[in-house]
């Protein structure tokens, strides 16, 4: 059966804490992750460097697998954190959309977000 009103409210509720905290959530864990592999990636020049008793001057055989690996990963993590938070907002803007429609259910989830607060990120 198809919700309106107040259970409609709840279940606006519960796709706002999604857009809002859970999508969020995730997404940050995709950031630090970005931003390790960039730091893991800060400074490979210099390490694969080969020093001037072995040939000197070029970065070696592996330093352009590496570079290769490291920017399709960080492409990866770009890739799904955009999209997680592309998610979020296109997910907020239906839940307002919904609300808008039913006003018992906005009603409904205005109490809720008075009462357990606002969802926002953890």
């Amino acid at each position: 059966m198809v919700h309106q009103g107040k259970e409609f409210g709840v279940d606006l509720y519960e796709l706002e804490t999604v857009a809002k905290s859970h999508f969020p959530t995730v997404s940050s864990v995709y950031g630090d992750a970005m931003s390790n592999c960039d730091r893991a990636h800060t400074g490979t020049d210099s390490a694969m460097r080969r020093p001037e008793e072995f040939g000197g001057g070029s970065l070696g055989p592996v330093h352009k697998a590496y570079a290769d690996l490291h920017e399709f990963v960080a492409g990866l993590l770009k890739d799904t954190k955009t999209n997680l938070d592309d998610t979020a907002s296109e997910l907020d803007k239906a839940t307002q959309l919904y609300a808008e429609q039913d006003q018992g259910a906005a009603n409904e989830l205005h109490r809720l977000e008075d009462t357990r607060g606002k969802p926002k990120p953890e």
